[in-house]
């Protein structure tokens, strides 16, 4: 239905555009006709600003939609990327404890006498203990 007001409103103008050249100069319907055509024209450049008006604010509209949905996704690699560094950092813990219980494990069976007599197991020992260096 806006089109259609559009392209009538235009229609309209130039009619009325079409009517001047017919009309004497410095007659009394030329200054009406000029009037007529002045209005239907601000009439068109008022329209005209209420649709671009629309425009942007369904531009606002969509650019705030927009940033609001690369927050949220922003906000899930956020989640993401913390139980990531938290399974890392369990990792850290665990896998040198498993490792560590699994040498000590083998070095107490080799070493049923009760005495640490191997050269390796020796070196192993003094790291057991899961601390950085």
């Amino acid at each position: 239905m806006e089109e259609k007001i559009q392209d009538l409103l235009e229609e309209e103008i130039k009619s009325e555009i079409r009517s001047l050249t017919s009309l004497s100069p410095g007659s009394k319907e030329k200054s009406t006709a000029i009037e007529d055509l002045s209005k239907l024209y601000r009439l068109k450049i008022e329209d005209t600003k209420a649709e671009l008006d629309s425009y942007e604010k369904q531009d606002q509209i969509d650019s705030r939609i927009l940033e609001q949905r690369l927050k949220r996704e922003q906000l899930s690699e956020q989640v993401k990327d913390r139980y990531f560094k938290l399974g890392i950092a369990a990792a850290e813990i665990i896998l040198p404890m498993i490792f560590y219980a699994i040498w000590m494990k083998r070095g107490f069976k080799f070493e049923e006498t009760g005495t640490y007599t191997s050269t390796t197991f020796k070196g192993l020992f003094n790291r057991f203990k899961p601390t950085k260096k």
